[in-house]
């Protein structure tokens, strides 16, 4: 059990960010409500977050962030997709628009922009710290930071989101009481916000052992699944029944579809007059005054409350705004006319990609035999649109699921990595989680004649010996599951050379292949590198170390050691000589 101490949940998303904190003791009773910040800076009261603040900052000037950046001002956007697979999709364009138009000298890595947009979020939490505890209360607790992280992203993703926090001030330097910082999955955190605000209700006296639901976490820039399993009751125990999935599909293509539709109903020639450029060609981090504030307004108006039924009328900036009237083009006392049928149009391709990832899981899900998926959990702000939820709920009944968006659908996800901060206290609430790839090393064995490649083969300097290289040894497998309470889901063991005098350190390649099958060869077929572990090996004793001597007479000295190897929510290394543990390893991505 852990004494009083500071939880604090950071959700920094692809356009949005939210922060939630709240205090616990060692009484193991929560006692106090999970608190969301909702007083983000803004330059006007009609674009106010609330619960969430956009992930974006000014391109040249820094001290505009989130609601203080104009309309028509270039800013950085979608960083944190940069930090992945910065070639695809959205956020390829948006890293080719901010290169081309960067007078400022060389462009600085995803890591440095977003640590300074995050040094911001957190300049603003202390204040909010300051006046819900007192200066002087909340900086005697020991603090816990839950960093949430897409399911489906890459080790190196997560390991630059660390660098980015850490960057930002979320360290113990600059917050000396930070006692841990933890990654934990978006997904993950919607499900324990989302399975407990059901206990006591209708739906939480339907599960069951081996009942499932599909977390489907809808933001703006991406759409990110996964799916459960109830795997105890009393208390509610998951654990993970699919990998996951995801893709940029995003409330934020609703506006793209909007520019589209508002070209073609305009004509081009009047809607390069509004927005500079034809609308395929519009950048993603600037936008005019006038459209900016057309997107602004549509956005506001019709987008966030449309259901289905609503005709939605917009102002037209000036010169359209005095034009004769023109029902051709819808266009009435300065007004253009939204109809259903264009809005649906909008909305049509996140909805239909949306589709398409829940079949997936379904289909994952049921391929294991081991689940029956019974729910659709919808959070994210996407999911609190009308539209949205009825079009979801009803493709969910169709194929026999029931759709539930939680209270505080946007925020789920922050107050989830609060309330996963609380675990520490005894509460647990995931059992299990599934492996997304392969892992494993390269190795050399002794070479077999037609068995191994004649490429791979070379002669040990030290023995003498054939050997085979670029072989490879998996020490996870994908989709095998991994228990989250445990020290250890793989041991891989080692023997490192060295001459006499030579430096007593390791390297060993972390290989890994996203394919449904592995592969027993290392150079291609899908096997990329995920980082290199640098073991230290200095501080084992001489003892541990056997004398021999070369063919040639030289003396040289061989190690057996073992590396440790577990999957949190990130990848976690130790390193055993015999059983004991020495030094450190290291691992780097890059």
């Amino acid at each position: 059990m852990l004494s009083n101490r500071l939880i604090v949940g950071l959700d920094y998303g692809t356009t949005y960010t939210g922060v939630a904190f709240c205090e616990t003791s060692d009484t193991g009773v929560v006692g106090k409500d999970i608190l969301v910040v909702k007083d983000w800076p803004s330059r006007h009261t009609k674009i106010g977050t609330k619960e969430k603040v956009p992930s974006e900052i000014g391109l040249i000037d820094r001290t505009q962030w989130g609601c203080l950046i104009a309309p028509n001002v270039q800013r950085h956007m979608w960083t944190k997709l940069l930090l992945d697979d910065p070639k695809a999709g959205e956020a390829g364009k948006i890293m080719k628009e901010l290169s081309l138009n960067n007078t400022q000298g060389p462009s600085k890595e995803p890591v440095d922009i977003i640590a300074e947009y995050l040094a911001h979020v957190k300049a603003h939490l202390l204040k909010n710290l300051d006046i819900h505890y007192g200066k002087g209360l909340w900086r005697t607790l020991p603090i816990t930071l839950m960093v949430t992280v897409p399911a489906v992203w890459s080790d190196a993703a997560k390991d630059s989101t660390l660098q980015a926090v850490n960057k930002a001030g979320f360290n113990s330097i600059e917050l000396t009481q930070l006692k841990r910082t933890v990654l934990t999955s978006e997904p993950e955190a919607a499900a324990i916000y989302t399975t407990q605000s059901l206990q006591g209700g209708i739906q939480d006296e339907q599960f069951a052992v081996g009942d499932g639901f599909i977390v489907c976490d809808m933001g703006g820039g991406t759409v990110d699944l996964i799916s459960y399993r109830v795997a105890e009751l009393e208390p509610t125990t998951l654990e993970e029944a699919t990998t996951g999935s995801g893709d940029q599909c995003g409330g934020s293509f609703v506006e793209r579809g909007f520019l589209k539709w508002l070209e073609r109903r305009l004509g081009t020639a009047d809607f390069v007059l509004i927005a500079g450029e034809r609308s395929e060609g519009l950048p993603r981090t600037s936008l005019s005054s006038k459209l900016s504030r057309m997107v602004q307004d549509f956005v506001l108006e019709a987008k966030s409350g449309f259901s289905g039924n609503e005709t939605n009328f917009l102002r037209l900036p000036v010169p359209f705004s005095s034009v004769e009237d023109d029902e051709a083009r819808g266009i009435q006392d300065g007004e253009i006319m939204i109809t259903p049928a264009d809005m649906k149009e909008m909305f049509e391709f996140p909805l239909r990609r949306t589709y398409e990832l829940l079949l997936q899981q379904m289909q994952q899900a049921r391929r294991t035999g081991k689940v029956q998926i019974k729910y659709v959990f919808m959070v994210g702000g996407f999911a609190e649109s009308p539209y949205i939820y009825e079009k979801i709920k009803a493709f969910a009944e169709a194929n026999g699921l029931i759709a539930i968006r939680p209270a505080h659908a946007w925020s789920a996800i922050v107050r989830g990595a609060a309330a996963k901060g609380l675990e520490g206290d005894g509460r647990a609430s995931i059992k299990n989680r599934k492996c997304r790839r392969y892992y494993g090393t390269d190795c050399y064995i002794p070479f077999v004649p037609g068995q191994h490649r004649e490429v791979d083969s070379f002669i040990c300097p030290y023995t003498g010996t054939k050997e085979a290289s670029n072989q490879m040894r998996w020490l996870l497998k994908k989709g095998q599951d991994l228990a989250a309470k445990t020290d250890s889901h793989a041991n891989v063991n080692f023997q490192q050379l060295f001459w006499t005098g030579e430096r007593r350190t390791a390297s060993v390649k972390l290989l890994a292949t996203d394919a449904e099958k592995a592969p027993y060869r290392s150079k291609g077929n899908g096997v990329y590198k995920v980082a290199t572990l640098d073991v230290d090996l200095s501080g084992v004793p001489q003892s541990a170390f056997q004398t021999c001597a070369s063919l040639y007479g030289r003396v040289y000295y061989t190690l057996n050691f073992s590396v440790e190897m577990a999957i949190q929510s990130s990848l976690e290394f130790s390193l055993l000589v015999k059983g004991v543990r020495y030094g450190s390893v290291t691992a780097n991505y890059a």
